[in-house]
């Protein structure tokens, strides 16, 4: 095995991502790091290396609050094969030194929502990795893992639009209602305002205050979202869709090299398409950037019509693209104070009706 785990700089833990070719996102990337740590967060950055090859990474956060301290590391560890070890040995590897980590930072459990892909499902067709898959996935049985009581913000389940084909292919693949509303945006006039200014944040800041307090979830804190605006730097955009001499829809969506994500959205009622306009115009964005993919984040299952996210999953799910399924979140309790923040997430969890 002889894996051993070290502390990485920040270019190391964003090279390794940049190269890592199977699922990932914007969690493991030292842009969210740094925004983390601006918000008061530590970070912890570290590689996995066989003998002197790096081949994998993990970016750790410690998060404490009123009832917990924990270890959390959000949609990794990134690992990749290596000529002596496959992903489940490095996996196995890579639990262990989490536990232990946990237990010297002081902390009452440890946290992972990893990128295990447990189902794929395009055009209603279901790809199931019976191997490998299996292999990981007794690893976390093995090491004492539990599923975790959260709905997390990370998603488990999400839509993946490939947009490396031409944008008329990616029209044609989208549900007939969604590409009836985007042909009817020239008809409305629609005007997609994109940037990061301040004055865009505004923009998007008072649609944002209308939709939270129409849809009762809790608000992003403004002061986060405005350093997100000064970590991503060109990499963060703000659409705004404005018909009638009025803006009604406003999208943030965050890029790297490889997706562009969207990350938040608000709007008020309007008989024009104004939410697939910005997200039109944000899918061409992210394409004329060379991203291979648009992800759409977090969708739940159709079938759930009472989950607070099912119309939003519903608008998603009409531009078409690829669901993900993954491994849910996993806990492994360190202290006794893990169950009493079980016992109040699993209640947060039921008020909310996730």
């Amino acid at each position: 095995m002889n894996i051993k785990f070290k502390n990485i700089t920040g270019k190391e833990l964003q090279d390794f991502y940049n190269s890592f070719e199977e699922d990932k996102t914007f969690l493991q990337t030292e842009k969210y790091a740094k925004f983390r740590e601006a918000v008061g967060e530590t970070v912890l950055r570290f590689g996995a290396y066989e003998e002197a090859k790096l081949v994998g990474t993990a970016l750790i956060q410690k998060i404490t609050t009123r009832f917990k301290t924990f270890l959390h590391c959000p949609h990794g560890p990134l690992l990749q094969l290596s000529m002596n070890n496959d992903q489940s040995t490095i996996l196995d590897s890579f639990l262990d030194f989490y536990k232990e980590l946990g237990k010297k930072e002081g902390c009452d459990f440890v946290r992972i929502s990893p990128l295990i892909n447990i189902q794929r499902k395009d055009k209603r067709e279901e790809i199931r990795d019976n191997g490998e898959l299996n292999s990981q996935l007794s690893v976390f049985q093995k090491q004492g893992f539990r599923p975790a009581p959260v709905h997390l913000v990370n998603p488990e389940k999400t839509l993946v639009l490939d947009i490396t084909q031409s944008e008329e292919d990616i029209l044609k693949q989208m549900k007939k209602s969604s590409r009836y509303e985007i042909n009817r945006i020239g008809k409305f006039g629609i005007e997609v305002q994109t940037g990061n200014s301040t004055e865009d944040l505004d923009i998007f800041w008072e649609l944002h205050e209308e939709t939270f307090k129409r849809q009762k979830f809790v608000p992003f804190p403004r002061k986060n979202t405005e350093i997100q605006l000064k970590v991503w730097g060109n990499d963060c955009q703000i659409f705004s869709a404005k018909t009638d001499n009025k803006f009604c829809s406003s999208s943030i969506i965050l890029f790297d090299k490889n997706a562009g994500y969207y990350h938040q959205g608000a709007s008020i009622y309007s008989k024009a398409p104004v939410a697939n306009a910005c997200l039109w115009e944000a899918i061409k964005f992210a394409k004329n950037k060379g991203c291979k993919e648009f992800n759409f984040w977090g969708v739940v299952n159709p079938e759930n019509k009472k989950h607070p996210w099912w119309g939003l999953s519903r608008f998603k799910r009409g531009f078409g693209g690829e669901e993900r399924n993954f491994l849910h979140c996993q806990d492994f309790p360190i202290t006794a104070k893990y169950w009493l923040n079980y016992t109040i997430e699993k209640y947060r969890k039921w008020k909310k009706g996730y």
